[in-house]
């Protein structure tokens, strides 16, 4: 019986930690996290595409390394897991950003801390809903998290998008 409580108390745990740790990355790396919001919220498609690579490297690496013998390999295969878990940490708040913002119209009475806490639950709530959460939403937005949050680490921002301007083609105006 002692078990079952140990297991309980420690994903019950994990769920209460878990946003505070995404909103804790927000509020100690605001630009970080505000460049991997940007690319979220602008080029959700690249980020994905760039999320791909970086995954399966970080993944297959960190599989094949910890099957070596040598354990030099299997430490920098832990390296490799804890800096891709790091990385898809700051891409999930990016993520709790971008719900916040987006909950922001929706929610009564607005704070910053408070739409930030509620994107980040609304996250791992979508997280854990079985099957399409676990299967589905999670590869997806942990791709596209991962992504986003290398373009921020490496400080690529996507191209300032022009609107409602007018652009000249050949002599004529076009909307």
């Amino acid at each position: 019986m002692a078990d079952v409580y140990t297991v309980t108390f420690i994903i019950i745990g994990i769920l209460l930690s878990v946003p505070a740790l995404l909103v804790a990355f927000n509020l100690l790396m605001p630009q970080v996290t505000q460049r991997a919001y940007t690319r979220l919220d602008q080029t959700p498609v690249k980020s994905f595409f760039l999320g791909l690579p970086v995954t399966g490297f970080i993944v297959l690496y960190s599989l094949v390394a910890f099957q070596a013998s040598a354990g030099l390999l299997q430490t920098t295969a832990f390296i490799v897991a804890i800096g891709g878990l790091g990385i898809g940490s700051i891409g999930g708040a990016g993520m709790a950003r971008l719900l916040a913002a987006r909950l922001t119209p929706l929610a009564t009475p607005n704070s910053k801390l408070t739409n930030l806490l509620r994107g980040a639950v609304l996250y791992e709530m979508a997280c854990l809903v079985p099957f399409v959460g676990w299967f589905l939403f999670i590869p997806i937005a942990g791709i596209t998290a991962i992504g986003a949050a290398t373009f921020a680490l490496l400080g690529w921002v996507p191209r300032p998008v022009i609107g409602n301007q007018l652009s000249v083609i050949g002599g004529e105006s076009a909307a």
